[in-house]
């Protein structure tokens, strides 16, 4: 049943209007409903606007606002404009932000007072930005497929086990971060605002850490969508 539901996701049939008869299976399948218009491209908004109401409706701890990019194209005459969403911002809901999150664009969570911590076991194929919030923990497991990017943190102290970021790590505005866990993994470049003699990191990670800012953008790293984020995709 789950898999017929992500066929008519794909398909723009899937009704939003009555999310009580899709919820249940998605969950049971290890699938937060809030992954569906996170893995939708916008070819259909007039899909995407009916389900993101409807989550909200259902309090999963969070809304989604997207962000749209207008591309021009030039198809005979006149111009036309194709959007697509460039990433999604997220706010914090009445609850805990949920776990099991899948998204193919990038989230940035910015300036939220009520959020204190993400879920557990999130991949996003994109970047993930946190800005000027009171976590106090980034917990893993946590897969991403493009940069993280951590600022204005103040309390934040550590990064939870499983952390894996397949693009660049900056960390800025994080004075209460003394060291990075060993088992971090990051395949880009890794930059720190300030990272003084007693900051703890692993010797292949301090080895790496760029502190201060060099002053240019660290190289994109090539990688791979997730099979899950594809087979999630709305093309």
């Amino acid at each position: 049943m789950a898999a017929a539901i992500l066929r008519r996701f794909r398909m723009g049939t899937l009704s939003p209007a009555h999310p009580e008869g899709w919820l249940g299976l998605l969950v049971r399948a290890g699938i937060h409903p809030a992954s569906l218009p996170l893995c939708c491209q916008g070819a259909n908004f007039t899909f995407i606007e009916p389900l993101r109401h409807a989550l909200e409706r259902l309090d999963p701890g969070l809304e989604l606002v997207p962000a749209i990019s207008f591309d021009t194209i030039v198809a005979w005459s006149p111009l036309t404009y194709a959007h697509d969403i460039d990433h999604w911002n997220l706010r914090c809901g009445s609850r805990p932000l949920p776990d099991h999150l899948l998204a193919i664009r990038g989230l940035t969570l910015q300036g939220d007072r009520r959020l204190e911590r993400l879920g557990r076991a999130w991949t996003i194929a994109g970047r993930l930005r946190l800005l000027d919030l009171p976590m106090r923990s980034l917990p893993g497991p946590l897969d991403l497929f493009g940069d993280l990017e951590l600022d204005g943190l103040p309390e934040l102290r550590e990064l939870g086990p499983g952390i894996t970021v397949h693009g660049n790590l900056t960390i800025a505005g994080c004075p209460a971060l003394g060291a990075l866990p060993a088992d971090l993994r990051v395949d880009g470049a890794i930059w720190m605002d300030a990272a003084g003699p007693g900051f703890g990191a692993a010797p292949a990670l301090a080895a790496r850490i760029a502190s201060p800012w060099p002053g240019f953008e660290p190289a994109p790293v090539p990688m791979a969508f997730p099979a899950g984020a594809l087979a999630l995709a709305a093309q």
